[in-house]
Order: structure tokens, then sequence, then C-alpha cells
């Protein structure tokens, strides 16, 4: 007899599919037009308004400049109403810099087996999964040390494969 044991989330290296979504202004986004030069950061939450979503939409926005210098954009794929995301939005104090995406129905969650987790999925510009952290209600997310350092794997990977 065997044991399998099954990882949540999308299948490393695995290419994951394109999506539409509205922002809190009812503007669609695509994967392909919120790429940065070398991928994108998804940041994936339930509900907006729970403690632990706030905590890491703040940690994003304040590490927004790092994640800009190394030429990763950020979006935070939420489970929630894109009038809840304008809410959101429209009681920060300060501005959000990355775009917050409503997935009212779960289809993206679902499509990315990220329902019923909370987590980060980096892409690079092929759509291809490169790292993946899957992180628990009671943390904020992984430290930032931890996703440069795969950042800078990402760009290594693409410098080797443009040879």
């Amino acid at each position: 007899m065997t044991t399998r044991i099954l990882e949540p989330g999308p299948q490393l290296f695995s290419t994951l599919p394109d999506f539409r979504l509205p922002d809190c202004y009812w503007n669609a986004h695509e994967l392909g037009t919120l790429m940065g030069e070398h991928g994108i950061l998804l940041s994936f939450i339930s509900d907006i308004w729970h403690p632990s979503s706030v905590r890491r939409i703040l940690w994003l926005r304040h590490h927004m400049p790092k994640f800009m210098k190394l030429g990763v954009n950020v979006a935070v794929i939420v489970r929630d109403e894109a009038k809840m995301l304008y809410g959101f939005e429209m009681s920060s104090p300060l501005p959000i810099p990355f775009k917050m995406l409503a997935d009212k129905r779960g289809d993206v969650h679902d499509d990315y087996d990220m329902v019923g987790h909370n987590g980060l999925l980096l892409l690079n510009k092929g759509h291809v999964l490169r790292a993946k952290w899957i992180v628990p209600e009671d943390r904020v997310w992984v430290k930032f040390p931890e996703l440069e350092t795969e950042i800078l794997y990402l760009q290594k990977d693409e410098a080797y494969a443009s040879y």
C-alpha cells in the first residue's frame, strides 16, 4: 500500500490559466496584463474585512516598493464582491498600490486550487508557478527575505533561459 501526500494549492511548475476579474471599480483585469517585468505575486485571501486579511494587505502594501524594485507586480485575489473591495479601499488611509480583484464566485480560487487556503503564488511571465506559500490563518505571510530569494531565482532562470 502506498501513501500519497496531497499538497494544497496548485502544483509547482504547472502553467496556470488566465483569468478575468474585476477590481473595486469594476474594471476587468487579466493575468497577462498584471505581470511585472519578471512576473507576479498573487495573494489569495477570503473575506476582505477579516483581521488576518487586513494584516496581509497592510504587509503587502508595506513591501510593495521592494517588489517593484525586483520587477514583480502584486495582485490580491479576494473571495468577495467588488463593492466590498471598494469599501475597503475607500476606508484605507493610504492608497493601495496593487490591484485587489474580486473573485465573488470563487472561480479563480477553484481554478488555482486555492479554495479554503490563504497563500502566495509566484508566477513567471509564462504563467508558470515557480513558488508557493500556503499560510495558516494565524500568520501574516512568510518573511520577505524568503520571497526575495525565490524572486531572485526566478530572475536567474530567466537570464539563463535567454542565452
